[in-house]
């Protein structure tokens, strides 16, 4: 009986033993079955994941190219700037769920960077990139948020810190509207892959000025370089390396000295001054006044900052030199008066009388000197900006020929200058008014248009080039504002050479006889600008005002601003052989003689006068300045 027993115990230990053995099969079956699925079936995947976790690649944006005057002072340039960006994937998951734990990373930098909380999030849920490629949360931080975050790098995983370019504008407000801005790139501009290439959710790209318009050129090619991280995400090495090639560098037209001289000119007064050289179409200075400080949107501008700027009535966004237009008043007169000539309704020489009103068409206007001006020439008609000389012949030239020689001279068409969003102005026609408002035309607004009020609208960039084409005897040049592009080694990639876009069809003695009469303006003893002559120096030019409302002659003082005239001044100088030709527009200046011809003498004193002989001229008070229309 004990042998029974022993035997049966050998063959349950047996049988137990051959199940223990048979699991412990089993188990090793499944565990080489699944190393086998793992390294066999799925190596590949498994082994890209593990180099995902353990290299990186890092993009590195390429500076952006240099914007020079003429004469190659920069104008704006890069400064190295410390940007904070966040590995999403490094960012360790919620206690106890499933989601990364982004909040508590955000209040962490909301305690550190200028920016909120809910900002940090939204940029972070609102990213695009690739898996383990950094998104951006700020610009430009400071060097003692960029010490705590070093320091405190375990503390707040995924966070890291690169050294990039940032536009610098060494100017600030002086060259904007010329220069622009950047801005972070929005949905449409990243699809728009002929003009941004290599652009990525949050490049900074060209938003307005040469910026927008040469953002290709300026851009440059972004490099790149692999890095070794361990498990907390920090960098362990450098792999391997690719610079990235800066933009191409651009060369303006403009001229500093003349730049900065414009703009101290004009000051605190809201307008635009435009000068070129009517020798090729040249801007050599381009002031549109407010401004903005180009270096708000470098880093990415603050709502609070940008709010001011939208929501400011005197729109410092808006480059009112070639994207605003307003009637040219008394300025248009040199114009038409060359038409006249060429036309043969008046010689340099006949006499046209005024007794301060006209009367035609059933209609009667009246000059701004209520006694009138008596006879007057075409070169009188122009220094004292008699209405009544040009409401007469202006008649006579008619509408159609009136609107044929304005658009000769670049008039109601925009000039195509390498700057965005610049508007046509208008010059009416018979065929405009019908189509636009569905009437047609009267003979009071043709002598409405003959001294530029009406329908008649212009940019102070057209009336500059106007000016450049008196000033030159009859060449129309397109504005230009860039002279070259060049590459980083210095090579020329692109050079402008001006363009003639038509010689205006006015004979040569004409436009002297506009000559003489825009010199009189200044240097007469009845000229408009009077008041702005220089003693050591000599410039012609033409005073105009621009109706805002239709009120009578002396009610504008107690207006309120908004309400007041503006006041215009072309000019060019120096008057025997003119190196620079300008329009100025003062908003709401209640007159040129007043407002504006003042800038222009301030400019040319200064350019041209020399330095011993430099002392402030003179100028008649305000008291006589009133007697005068323009």
């Amino acid at each position: 009986m004990h042998q029974q027993f022993h035997q049966r115990s050998s063959i349950i230990v047996k049988f137990r033993l051959g199940v223990y053995i048979g699991v412990v099969l089993l188990l090793f079956a499944v565990l080489v079955g699944r190393l086998w699925y793992l390294q066999i079936i799925q190596g590949e995947q498994f082994l890209k994941k593990s180099e995902e976790n353990r290299i990186r690649l890092l993009r590195i944006r390429a500076p952006r190219g240099i914007i020079s005057d003429a004469d190659g002072f920069a104008l704006v340039r890069n400064r190295p700037s410390f940007n904070v960006y966040l590995i999403r994937e490094d960012v360790p998951l919620k206690k106890g769920g499933k989601t990364q734990d982004f909040e508590t990373i955000a209040a962490h930098l909301d305690e550190l960077l200028p920016i909120s909380k809910d900002e940090i999030l939204d940029k972070i849920n609102k990213s695009t990139r690739p898996k383990f490629e950094p998104t951006l949360i700020f610009r430009d931080a400071s060097l003692k948020t960029v010490a705590y975050l070093e320091e405190h790098k375990i503390e707040l995983p995924g966070v890291m810190v690169d050294v990039e370019p940032l536009r610098y504008s060494i100017y600030d407000s002086g060259v904007c509207h010329v220069v622009g801005y950047l801005g972070e790139i929005n949905e449409k501009e990243l699809k728009d892959t002929l003009n941004n290439p290599d652009a990525v959710q949050g490049d900074l790209v060209g938003k307005s000025g040469i910026e927008q318009t040469f953002n290709l050129y300026l851009s440059g090619k972004p490099g790149g370089k692999q890095i070794e991280v361990n498990a907390h995400g920090r960098e362990l090495e450098t792999i391997s390396q690719k610079n990235p090639m800066p933009g191409n560098n651009i060369m303006l037209t403009l001229n500093l000295h003349i730049q900065l001289i414009a703009e101290e000119a004009l000051g605190d007064k809201i307008g635009a001054i435009v000068a070129v050289d009517p020798r090729n179409g040249h801007i050599l200075a381009m002031v549109s006044h407010p401004g903005f400080n180009p270096n708000f949107f470098a880093g990415g501008i603050s709502s609070d900052n940008w709010k001011s700027l939208v929501k400011n009535p005197d729109k410092p966004l808006q480059n009112k030199a070639i994207q605003s237009h307003y009637a040219p008043g008394s300025t248009f007169k040199p114009m038409i008066g060359s038409a006249l000539l060429q036309n043969r309704i008046v010689s340099s020489t006949s006499a046209s009388f005024c007794g301060g009103q006209f009367s035609a068409a059933n209609t009667t206007k009246r000059c701004w000197k209520t006694g009138g001006h008596g006879y007057l020439n075409i070169k009188q008609a122009i220094e004292q900006s008699c209405n009544v000389f040009f409401y007469r012949n202006g008649l006579e030239l008619g509408i159609d020929e009136l609107a044929r020689y304005a658009m000769s001279f670049g008039l109601g068409a925009k000039s195509g200058i390498e700057l965005p969003n610049e508007v046509p102005g208008l010059i009416p026609t018979r065929e405009w008014k019908q189509e636009t408002i569905g009437d047609k035309w009267y003979p009071t607004e043709t002598m409405d248009a003959a001294i530029g009020q009406g329908f008649v609208a212009v940019t102070p960039l057209q009336l500059a080039m106007m000016t450049s084409v008196i000033a030159n005897g009859g060449t129309l040049y397109k504005p230009q504002i860039v002279k070259k592009i060049v590459r980083p080694n210095g090579e020329i990639l692109k050079e402008y050479e001006p363009t003639v876009v038509r010689k205006v069809p006015i004979d040569e003695k004409h436009f002297k006889t506009i000559r003489e009469g825009m010199w009189m303006v200044v240097n007469g003893t009845k000229g408009t600008a009077r008041g702005s002559q220089l003693k050591t120096f000599q410039f012609a030019g033409k005073t105009g005002t621009a109706q805002v409302v239709k009120l009578q002659r002396g009610s504008q003082e107690g207006l309120p601003e908004k309400f007041r005239d503006h006041g215009w001044f072309i000019c060019f100088a120096p008057a025997e052989k003119p190196e620079i030709a300008m329009a100025i527009i003062v908003e709401h200046g209640m007159g040129g003689a007043k407002a504006a011809a003042p800038v222009a003498k301030y400019i040319f004193e200064r350019l041209f006068t020399p330095q011993e002989l430099l002392v402030e001229q003179p100028v008649m008070e305000p008291t006589e300045l009133d007697t005068l229309e323009d």
